[in-house]
């Protein structure tokens, strides 16, 4: 992502409050499962097998996912992936804690803690995940040294006879 300072700050500024809305959202429903469907409560196979699926973690971790591979694929830049992740993380820590009537949205179990952990990975990862064009572009400079040969190499830099 190249420009000057100015769009590059102001699309960060869009992509934290993305990131926050994507976070918030998903942190609402990670705990949502199939359980209150009524068709799905009343089929004895369905309860049983969906029943008890948290649908809200694995749509969140899809989203929030699917939001920072989209960023840091697509602008190819690191910091707006950064950026992206850490409005999710806020987005989540905002609403984690108990509200003025004593309510919690993400509370300390098994789920609540999976889900957070769970972010804070995606997001590490795809933040760290290296660039690999890098690394096919110098491949190929490689490969067109070697293929010009010793003696090809030394013409083209301005020395010689």
């Amino acid at each position: 992502m190249r420009g000057s300072w100015v769009s590059r700050v102001l699309s960060w500024v869009a992509l934290l409050v993305v990131g926050a809305m994507f976070g918030l959202a998903a942190t609402v429903a990670h705990a949502s499962s199939l359980s209150g469907v009524p068709w799905i409560a009343q089929t004895p196979v369905l309860s049983a097998t969906l029943g008890s699926a948290a649908l809200g973690i694995v749509l969140g971790v899809l989203a929030c996912g699917g939001m920072l591979l989209a960023v840091r694929l697509l602008l190819q830049d690191r910091w707006a992936a950064l950026i992206t992740g850490l409005g999710m993380l806020a987005g989540m820590v905002v609403i984690s804690g108990s509200g003025p009537g004593g309510s919690v949205i993400v509370p300390n179990d098994v789920l609540g803690v999976v889900w957070t952990w769970t972010v804070a990975v995606l997001v590490l990862l795809v933040v760290a995940w290296p660039d690999f064009s890098r690394i096919r572009r110098l491949q190929r400079e490689a490969a067109l040294r070697q293929a010009q040969g010793p003696g090809e190499q030394g013409q083209g830099q301005g020395g010689g006879s």
